[in-house]
């Protein structure tokens, strides 16, 4: 297990890699050279973590208000740029500083534009062209567009952007030489946007002049809004556009002309300074000796980006510390968030940093009705009566997990807060001054019904809950003040934590590189006999333990457990099934029904009434009728909420399962996997082995890989959803009544007294229905959690097998029959001698001292 350092020692285990390759002669092979420049690449990324501020990005869907809320929380809402239409085009650092009372919140005069690095670019034009070329190929496989796009460098392969430049002008339906033609109206223009998308990328990059990879460009702030806001969307063009000849150099950048907005495609973020006004925020307690910064990410999916912002929201998540995730309140639960989610998931953090990592706010609160009030029935104001409430509740454990997420939830209205707060609004866009004015109208509105009276309904139904308290807090303050104190208390409890962890991220990667580096360089002494038979056996346990493995799993597949596996088994399936029926069972709707077939003289259920108005509405607004079992629509909702709800709860219990599966084979494995990643003289020999017996040394790295049970758990668990949706039919294809359908006792149903209206209002119907629904969402069950487990299984398998099959048999470890150490002064490395002891520590030094903990004091265990 990785030793985790201290933030000192850690900025002390940097110099001492910097150091040691500073000190190092010409690389003799090229696998040395490539080890060198990825251990400095390790070096530097964790040299800027330990540097870095506590970061916390504003993250969610493109037009759910994030910019508009970061502006208002700092007492500014035109900060960033804020429209109706998606507007955030490149990622925005905030550097919080306390400003002056009474000045009002303001930025520095100038900002810095961070370029991509060319590597970054082109991993950004791979994962555009990679989804092209899979949606293409799935509706229009004649375009060939994986043939051409795929595997292949656009930005630094020896092409370049030729094959791209051949090929594009075929989704505006113009004939390519070797593709079959397809008319341009049978393309969407989703493609062809993706491709001018990419064409700009191009126009960029082959224009840019020393701009990728440089230090930051320093500008006038009021210029640099051009690099932060998307170009308005216009019309996809009928034909194919041709590629533009571009100048964009750094004198023309800091200029501020026509470069600037060129160099769009090319920037990773934009950096700039805050003095907040204490008026609005008095930054004391979050700054607290400590530096901190807030980013405001592009919403994914807006219209103009094709896969840029996704993948820029990607890299940058791998640093940042915490998220605030804002959610439409309107609209919960959100894929976009929980995309995010699985974003920051995606790099290795533990449960534990995961678990404290995200703030959740549902903005646009303003927007939610609230709810008529049942006279002499508190218990009616329930969180049910309030569908973005009672989501909410059922979204949020799936980011915040199943503990106590009370100071993690917030309700808040931009519009509501920054007019409360008597905030400056006069320079914020067209749109957002008339979303205000309209705010402001209904604001001054006495009459206009408030969440202070349902909270209190709420407060006696329900006394331990938090709900009261979030709504007062949107009423004062439209939830600001509330998100200021819980953004100050999270980044106070978990912040100096969260900064050490994505740290000690970077620290394993260091740890591996440093490791990779021992194995890749030449070595001066042969090695003896008795290392050759080491590795030998070793390898010899190795091979039974994979085999082990794969007959364990092979058992847990077997779903009727003839032989009871070495390992925890997974879920049960028939649990799920059994307790889907009884959620189906439960529903108060079946009892409503059967209730009044009793309460009926002829003892069948009765017609319904018609659905009446409420007179209670708020005016303009249609009413919305309150659902009826007259109707199949209740128990649609109620099936497709069971199967919500299991899925959850499915999920849960394959996250458990996965822990202790993880457990188990981690003892078995992880001596064996530590020894190939060891510097033992035995483990030293592989990388020469593979290469003499595979001619492969990366084998070994996918063998080290491949038993990486840590990895492969995790890898499984962000994948489990995904896994999960393919399984099944969508649950309003399983329902087993059609959608949306009245019922026999409907109000509108026929109400002649016929046979067969009368067994249709039979209470045995009912019952029958109720079955129907309980066996449907069983078997909906049953298959989603099978396919579920064999998906898994399949994943073990596969990295199971492929482990094996990297396994060197016997015969590779038999030493070669004469061995000459090579010579020290040939060679052209200085040796390691005492006279050379001031160049820097050496390879062994490095790996004593930090890897394996040989000094005075050493970091924890």
């Amino acid at each position: 297990m990785a030793r985790r350092l201290s933030l000192s020692e850690l900025e002390e285990y940097v110099r001492d890699v910097v150091a040691f390759l500073e000190a190092l002669g010409p690389p003799q092979t090229p696998e040395e050279e490539a080890a060198r420049e990825t251990l400095a690449r390790a070096a530097a990324k964790l040299a800027a973590r330990v540097a870095a501020p506590i970061s916390l990005a504003v993250v969610g869907e493109f037009t759910v208000g994030k910019s508009l809320l970061l502006g208002a929380l700092l007492g500014r809402p035109d900060l960033l740029p804020v429209e109706e239409r998606p507007a955030t085009g490149n990622i925005t650092v905030l550097r919080l500083r306390e400003g002056t009372a009474g000045t009002g919140t303001r930025l520095e005069d100038t900002s810095k534009i961070h370029f991509m690095t060319r590597d970054r670019l082109a991993s950004c034009v791979r994962e555009i062209t990679r989804e092209l070329a899979r949606l293409l190929d799935e509706q229009l496989p004649q375009l060939k567009a994986g043939e051409v796009l795929g595997g292949v460098d656009l930005i630094g392969g020896p092409q370049g952007w030729q094959p791209f430049l051949a090929w594009y002008r075929c989704l505006w339906g113009e004939q390519i030489p070797r593709l079959q033609h397809v008319e341009a109206d049978l393309i969407s223009s989703r493609f062809r946007d993706a491709a001018l998308e990419l064409l700009r990328i191009r126009d960029a990059e082959q224009g840019q002049q020393g701009l990728l990879g440089s230090e930051p460009v320093e500008l006038a702030t009021d210029a640099v809004r051009r690099v932060l806001e998307l170009p308005v969307a216009s019309a996809t063009p009928d034909t194919a556009p041709a590629p533009r000849k571009l100048t964009i150099t750094r004198e023309g950048v800091t200029a501020g002309g026509a470069a600037l907005s060129d160099c769009f495609p090319l920037v990773e973020r934009v950096e700039q300074v805050v003095e907040v006004d204490p008026a609005f925020w008095p930054l004391g307690d979050l700054l607290s000796g400590r530096d901190v910064q807030f980013l405001d990410f592009p919403g994914v999916g807006a219209v103009g980006s094709f896969g840029r912002d996704r993948n820029l929201s990607r890299q940058a998540l791998q640093d940042i510390h915490s998220i605030l995730l804002v959610l439409p309140a309107h609209h919960l639960p959100s894929d976009i968030a929980l995309d995010f989610w699985q974003m920051l998931a995606a790099d290795g953090r533990s449960q534990e940093a995961l678990g404290t990592a995200a703030l959740l706010v549902a903005n646009q609160f303003d927007r939610i009705v609230v709810p008529a009030l049942d006279a002499g029935q508190p218990g009616g104001a329930g969180l049910g009566r309030v569908d973005s409430l009672n989501s909410l509740e059922a979204f949020a454990p799936k980011i915040t997990g199943q503990g106590d997420n009370r100071e993690q939830l917030f309700l808040a209205s931009a519009v509501n807060g920054l007019l409360l707060e008597q905030q400056p609004w006069e320079r914020a866009s067209e749109q957002t001054r008339d979303v205000i004015r309209d705010a402001a109208e209904r604001l001054a509105d006495i009459h206009r019904p408030t969440w202070h009276e349902f909270a209190a309904h709420l407060e006696q139904d329900r006394p331990d809950s938090r709900w009261p308290q979030r709504l007062r807090a949107y009423e004062e303050a439209g939830g600001l003040d509330a998100i200021r104190r819980g953004v100050e208390r999270h980044l106070a409890r978990h912040g100096d934590a969260h900064r050490l962890e994505r740290a000690h991220s970077a620290q394993r990667d260091l740890d591996l590189a440093l490791r990779a580096y021992r194995r890749a360089a030449p070595r001066d002494e042969p090695p003896e006999a008795a290392a050759y038979r080491e590795a030998a056996a070793r390898f010899r346990e190795l091979g039974k333990l994979i085999g082990r493995i794969l007959d364990d799993i092979e058992l847990l597949d077997d779903t009727g457990l003839s032989k009871r596996p070495e390992s925890p088994v997974p879920p049960d399936v028939e649990t799920s099934r059994a307790t889907v029926r009884a959620a189906v069972y439960g529903a108060h709707w079946w009892e409503q029904l059967v209730q009044r077939s009793l309460r009926s003289p002829d003892h069948l259920v009765p017609h319904g009434r018609p659905a009446e108005t409420d007179p209670l509405s708020p005016r303009k607004r249609r009413p919305r009728p309150r659902p009826t079992a007259d109707d199949t629509t209740v128990f649609q909702q109620l099936f497709e909420r069971v199967l919500a709800d299991q899925r959850a709860l499915d999920l849960h219990e394959l996250d458990r399962w996965l822990e202790e599966w993880r457990g188990y084979w981690s003892a078995e494995i992880g001596p064996l996997r530590e020894w190939l990643d060891s510097d033992e003289e035995s483990a030293l020999l592989l990388p020469e082995l593979y290469t003499r017996r595979l001619h492969n040394p990366q084998i070994l790295d996918d063998l080290i890989e491949d038993l990486d049970v840590d990895a492969l758990v995790e890898y499984v668990t962000e994948n489990a959803p995904a896994f999960l949706e393919s399984t099944a039919a969508e649950p309003a294809h399983a329902f087993p009544m059609q959608p949306g359908h009245a019922l026999p006792w409907h109000a509108e149903s026929d109400n002649g007294d016929t046979e067969a209206d009368e067994r249709s209002r039979h209470p045995l119907a009912v019952l029958q229905m109720r079955a129907a629904v309980a066996d449907a969402a069983a078997g909906q069950v049953s298959t989603q959690l099978q396919g579920l487990l064999r998906r898994v299984l399949q994943v073990f398998r596969d990295t199971f097998d492929g482990a094996r099959e990297s396994l060197l048999d016997h015969d590779a470890f038999r030493p070669p029959v004469s061995r000459k150490a090579p010579d020290r002064a040939e060679s052209g490395r200085a040796p390691q001698a005492e006279d050379d002891a001031g160049r820097g520590p050496t390879i062994d030094d490095l790996i004593r001292t930090w890897l394996n903990g040989e000094r005075g004091s050493g970091g924890e265990k």
